[in-house]
Parts: structure tokens; C-alpha cells; sequence
């Protein structure tokens, strides 16, 4: 019986210990020694506080990502708005169709450093099976009602994906706009420079949303799953400090992946280096574990 209430007494002191720690040293812990700073955020259950560090990352990380393509949207817009200008002229809209000033030869295709610009004035399955079999895996498709962005998955594959970044409303729309241009609807190459900057610069936020929602997505599906596995195992313990213990366990992994994922992009997807990562710490806490409980039965005599 004075067993019981001296281990009741123990754990409600240690509580009491744990619940003056401040967050910050539990967040240092994790990145210096998992093993503490998980115990930390386990006994705290602090798993709100979890959630919401890794949004911040992920926002942080997603940011990061955005602007780190930024440049290069820039400059892919750029490049497909030029070889329109120098082969069409300028652009016009009538009817909520696309014409251009210069006459040309349809189909006209362009090979450009990163991304194939195709003009059209029909479109087809068939046609569209065809820019597959070059060795660009992206491209713009121009066509007299829309302008569409397609990917493949592989170079010479059967699989395109293709969408509208330029839909017939939008086109309306922007006709609408531009009664007071000379020409009506007359686009020049400069004005196309300056609207694609501006819709580039304007798609940052949506952007920085994207990969925010993507990568957050994975790391908390990571950090269910272990939370489901500690909880199995704990046997009765409250879900709250499981939970806790595993969204903080995400942390680490979370920052890391995303360092690679901006500077690195070539390294690999987010979630596969996020999963050997992950795998890699989890491994790292348990070692070091077992090194504390072999020092503390040394030091005990045990």
C-alpha cells in the first residue's frame, strides 16, 4: 500500500516537474537528443502545440519552395511569350477567340529550353498523342479558344495531363478588359510580358498554399501512424500524449526534408525522404535509448 501511494506521489511530482519545463527546451531536445525531448512532449501532451509547429514549418517550407521556383516560372513565361511574339506578332482577341496579327502556318512548334509551345487552330486526341513523342515532358498548347499546360509522365509514354491555364471565360473576360486598347483586344509583346510577370507574381501564394498543404499532408499521416502504434503499445494511456509523441516526432524529419526538398530538389520526392529520414530518426532515438539504459544500469551496478 505505501508502495502504491509512493509511486502515486512520484509520478504526480514528475507531472508537476514536466509541466514547468518550458516548451522551447523540449524543442531543442528533439533535434539534440530525441530521446528527452520526445519523453518531454509525450508526459506534456503537448499535441496542439505539435500541430501547430509543423504548420509552421510546412507554411515556412512551402514559402521556400515557392520561391525557389519563382525565378524559373518566370522565365519559362517569358521565353513561350517571346517565341509567340516573334512568329505571330501580336495577340488579339475577338469573338472569345485568340487570333494573331502575323499570318503563319499552322501547326507551329517551338523546342524551347525547358518546355515545347505548340500553336494549333483544331484540336484532336490524336494531335495531342503526338507531343508525347518528343523528348520534352511539359509544353504549352496554344488553341483559338484556350491555352492549355500538359505534362507527361514519362518521355514517349501513353499518359498526358493536361490544364487549362487559360480558360475561354478567362479569355472573355480579358476581352472585355482590353475595349480600350488600340486595337480592342490587341495584346503587344510588351503587354503580354508585363500581364504573364504579374499572373506569375500573383500565383506565389497559391503556390507557397500548395506545397504547404502537400508536404504537411505526408508529415501528418507519418505522424498519425506512429501515434496509433505508441498508442497500441502504451495499453490504456491517453491518445492526447501519444499523439503529442508523435506529431513532435515528425518535427525533425519535417525540417530536414524540406532543406533538401527547396536547395536539393533533385534528391528525390517529398515524401520518400521524408519516409527514410523519419525512418533514420526513429532508428537514431531507439539506439540512444538503449546507450542511456546501459549507462544507467552501469551506474546502478545492475
Amino acid at each position: 500500500m505505501d508502495i502504491e501511494k509512493e509511486k502515486e506521489t512520484v509520478m504526480r511530482t514528475t507531472e508537476e516537474m514536466l509541466a514547468s519545463v518550458p516548451y522551447r527546451y523540449a524543442l531543442i531536445n528533439l533535434f539534440i537528443h530525441p530521446r528527452y525531448g520526445l519523453f518531454l512532449a509525450m508526459r506534456g501532451g503537448w499535441w496542439l502545440r505539435g500541430f501547430l509547429v509543423l504548420l509552421l514549418i510546412g507554411a515556412l517550407g512551402g514559402g521556400l519552395k515557392a520561391f525557389s521556383i519563382l525565378p524559373g516560372l518566370l522565365s519559362d513565361a517569358r521565353e513561350v511569350v517571346l517565341f509567340l511574339a516573334d512568329h505571330l506578332g501580336d495577340l488579339r482577341l475577338q469573338d472569345g477567340r485568340i487570333t494573331w496579327k502575323e499570318p503563319a502556318e499552322f501547326p507551329l512548334t517551338g523546342h524551347l529550353s525547358r518546355l515545347r509551345v505548340d500553336v494549333w487552330n483544331e484540336d484532336s486526341a490524336g494531335s495531342r498523342k503526338q507531343l508525347l513523342r518528343g523528348p520534352e515532358k511539359s509544353g504549352i498548347l496554344v488553341l483559338s479558344d484556350r491555352v492549355d499546360y500538359w505534362s507527361g509522365a514519362v518521355p514517349g509514354g501513353d499518359d498526358l495531363h493536361a490544364v487549362s491555364i487559360l480558360p475561354p471565360k478567362m479569355i472573355a473576360m480579358l476581352e472585355q478588359n482590353s475595349r480600350n486598347s488600340l486595337p480592342p483586344g490587341s495584346f503587344t509583346k510588351q503587354q503580354l510580358l508585363d500581364y504573364v510577370q504579374m499572373v506569375c507574381l500573383l500565383l506565389f501564394p497559391v503556390l507557397a498554399l500548395v506545397y504547404c498543404l502537400a508536404m504537411l499532408g505526408t508529415t501528418l499521416l507519418f505522424g498519425l501512424f506512429f501515434s496509433l502504434l505508441l498508442q497500441l503499445r502504451s495499453q490504456g494511456g491517453k491518445f492526447r500524449n501519444a499523439a503529442g509523441m508523435g506529431l513532435h516526432c515528425c518535427m525533425a524529419p519535417f525540417l530536414t526534408t524540406v532543406i533538401y526538398h527547396v536547395f536539393v530538389p533533385n534528391l528525390g520526392r517529398f515524401e520518400n525522404v521524408f519516409g527514410i529520414v523519419f525512418l533514420v530518426y526513429v532508428l537514431f532515438m531507439i539506439v540512444e535509448d538503449r546507450w542511456f539504459r546501459a549507462d544507467e544500469k552501469q551506474i546502478w551496478g545492475l
